[in-house]
């Protein structure tokens, strides 16, 4: 990647992507702009905005993949710490603090967030868990990852679907640590209507990265989703016959007990 590093001090730019959805943008810039220095958002869309203060903006024609964009967001970051959002999501008072006391260490290159994605209380998926009421919500599927990481040339997106820097971490040998802070992510509210597009490009990602640890995970937590259950079945067991992980074993027994209690009703019926 060629992307010059410039260090201004314990500084953050605030990057987001997104593809029409600029009011929902508006309202991440308004709960954030008093702790970052710089907001950089990458449009995938057709909408047009302008350019203000501290505001940079990056118009990258979308081609079913999420790194692409994210990655030329990065180079137009110019502070020494990088906070990336999606525009379902926020942070509350207690957790922006965290990521500014967190952006004082020096030793650390990155830090890896819960992203909290809430449930109604009637839906049921693979690793939901009850926690503290936000907004009205208590169920929520917590998924590591990193979200806050340095203005670093080494450090990048990866993968079309599910994006992720810990393959870039690793190469270059940087250091990333556990936090609790907390992102309230709403996009599985709203799942039914993005999940066939996520399989399908799940299914893309595996065909292009085997061999990658997380691309069989993410088919079958798509595929589970929209009611193909054997086929979630099926990549489970081939991600656990290959790496032997509860990663797989866990997810792969919540679908089984899910085809025997669908066997079973239709059996009743």
């Amino acid at each position: 990647m060629n992307r010059e590093r410039v260090i201004k001090a314990d500084t953050i730019t605030l990057l987001i992507m997104c593809k029409d959805e600029f009011t929902k943008v508006k309202n991440i810039i308004k709960s954030l702009e008093k702790y970052v220095q710089e907001i950089v958002v990458v449009i995938t869309g057709n909408v047009t905005v302008g350019e203000q203060g501290f505001v940079k903006v990056l118009y990258y024609p979308w081609h079913d993949d999420y790194s692409a964009p994210l990655n030329a967001g990065l180079r137009l970051c110019t502070s020494k710490w990088i906070l990336r959002l999606d525009t379902d999501e926020e942070m509350d008072s207690i957790n922006i603090k965290k990521v500014t006391q967190a952006v004082t260490f020096s030793t650390v290159d990155a830090f890896e967030v819960n992203q909290r994605g809430y449930l109604p209380e009637d839906r049921n998926e693979f690793g939901v868990k009850k926690v503290p009421k936000y907004n009205g919500y208590t169920k929520a599927v917590d998924d590591r990852c990193i979200r806050l990481f340095k203005n670093d040339p080494r450090i990048f997106f990866e993968f079309n679907t599910h994006e992720t820097l810990y393959n870039s971490l690793k190469r270059s040998k940087l250091v990333y640590k556990k936090t609790n802070i907390v992102i309230h992510h709403w996009g599985k509210l709203t799942m039914s209507e993005k999940a066939p597009y996520y399989y399908k490009i799940a299914l893309e990602r595996l065909k292009r990265f085997p061999d990658d640890y997380q691309s069989y995970y993410y088919v079958g937590v798509a595929a589970d989703f929209i009611g193909k259950l054997d086929v979630a079945y099926e990549v489970f067991k081939k991600g656990y016959e290959k790496y032997k992980t509860s990663y797989y074993k866990d997810p792969l027994d919540f679908v089984e007990r899910k085809r025997r209690l669908l066997d079973g009703r239709r059996k009743v019926n």
